[in-house]
């Protein structure tokens, strides 16, 4: 008897000691633990940029029509486009001072879901900022920018195939039988349906089709400008120019917006003034079957209304200098402006757009004459230069993610 309530004891005692030793480590590492993996969701906005993008909220429940703004757009939010529509969401990590982690473009007929967005709770933690996409159909556009001293990676699914993007911009597009990733700037790391792994670098590109045939990198398109993200002074590639009436003139400059680099053409001032960038290339484009010019651009005051009284004095125009195959020099031109036009007059290649929102711009293909955003007047044979500037009287834009894209 005696013996067993001894042995008794010592389990007692064994069992204790084993506890207090668990909680002794066990707390910390639990602590530890949660320190570094807790998160909390991101902030995200939802904006319409053309035609009326349909949305429904966590994915269930009645599809609505975004006329305006969102600001709550929760995980598991499917946003629907059509052929007219098109849509700006941006992603926020939190904090007393919210920085953008991640935009994507959402052009015509796609359809999208936000899986989730989350950034990690305490600053201690060593894990990105993450954010999780599903793409069913379509095409976008990824930006992705750190937040702070943290990185961020944004994990995309299609039917064939996941891709984790680190910070760089990127394009997926998605069709019933193949999905397709470009990356523009940055890396990549794409995995097909059967597991299938490969890495792309700037200006590379892959394609998972059904059934799960092997991944094969190619090169994206040929961008001919140089430092058209900005991440280099102007020198890099650009040269300044101006041209005002009456001082003071306007000024362009490379700053940091909501954690990209962009080009600031701005000027407070009554009478004309114009200020630029403008980057030679001379490059000969007659083996060539499509040129596409892409920015994104974001206007955050104008004086005048519209385009000017003649319609040419836009916050933000492109200036596209070329020779056509019959020898003669030419120009095309494309402007941007927000708010009322006033009744001013406008060229066709005057376009409206959201005040104070980032617009992603795509031309289209400049050497097709059916091109309804406006073709080169004759076949280009020589691209010569290409030039962005601001003109007006005051005027606040930014402009990045410039890219002349030609393919053979």
């Amino acid at each position: 008897m005696n013996n067993y309530r001894e042995r008794l004891a010592w389990l007692i005692l064994l069992v204790s000691f084993t506890f207090c030793v668990g909680l002794i480590v066990g707390m910390p590492l639990g602590v530890r633990h949660f320190l570094r993996t807790a998160s909390t969701d991101q902030k995200a906005a939802l904006e319409p940029q053309r035609g009326t993008p349909r949305v429904q909220r966590r994915g269930r429940g009645p599809v609505i029509a975004l006329i305006g703004p969102m600001w709550d757009v929760p995980a598991g939010t499917v946003v629907t486009t059509d052929d007219s529509a098109q849509s700006l969401l941006t992603l926020y990590a939190p904090g007393e001072e919210p920085a953008v982690v991640a935009t994507i473009q959402i052009y015509g007929d796609t359809e999208m879901v936000l899986v989730s967005s989350r950034s990690p709770r305490f600053k201690v933690s060593p894990l990105p900022h993450r954010v999780v996409l599903e793409m069913r159909v379509g095409r976008i556009r990824v930006s992705v920018t750190p937040a702070g001293e943290r990185n961020t990676v944004v994990e995309l699914h299609t039917p064939h195939l996941t891709a984790l993007l680190d910070e760089g911009s990127y394009e997926a597009r998605v069709r019933p039988a193949r999905s397709e990733v470009t990356v523009r700037d940055g890396a990549a790391q794409v995995t097909s349906a059967n597991g299938e792994s490969v890495t792309l670098e700037e200006s590379q590109r892959t394609v998972a089709q059904i059934g799960g045939s092997t991944l094969e990198v190619g090169s994206a398109e040929r961008n001919l400008l140089t430092n058209g993200n900005f991440r280099q002074p102007l020198e890099g590639g650009w040269e300044e120019y101006h041209n005002e009436q009456q001082p003071p003139a306007g000024e362009v400059e490379i700053i940091e917006f909501e954690g990209r680099p962009v080009a600031r053409f701005h000027r407070n001032g009554i009478g004309h003034a114009e200020v630029g960038i403008r980057q030679e290339i001379n490059y000969d484009i007659r083996d060539f079957t499509s040129l596409v010019l892409h920015l994104s651009v974001r206007v955050q005051g104008q004086s005048l209304p519209g385009c000017g009284s003649a319609g040419s004095e836009c916050p933000i125009i492109i200036r596209v200098d070329y020779k056509d195959i019959y020898g003669t020099d030419r120009t095309w031109y494309y402007g941007f402006f927000s708010g009322d036009p006033g009744g001013n007059f406008l060229y066709p290649w005057d376009e409206q757009i959201p005040f104070q929102t980032w617009y992603t711009f795509d031309s289209g293909n400049l050497i097709d004459s059916k091109n309804p955003t406006g073709a080169f007047v004759e076949p280009p044979a020589l691209i010569k230069s290409v030039a962005i500037y601001a003109s007006g009287h005051s005027f606040d834009a930014l402009v990045t993610e410039v890219e002349l894209l030609a393919q053979e």
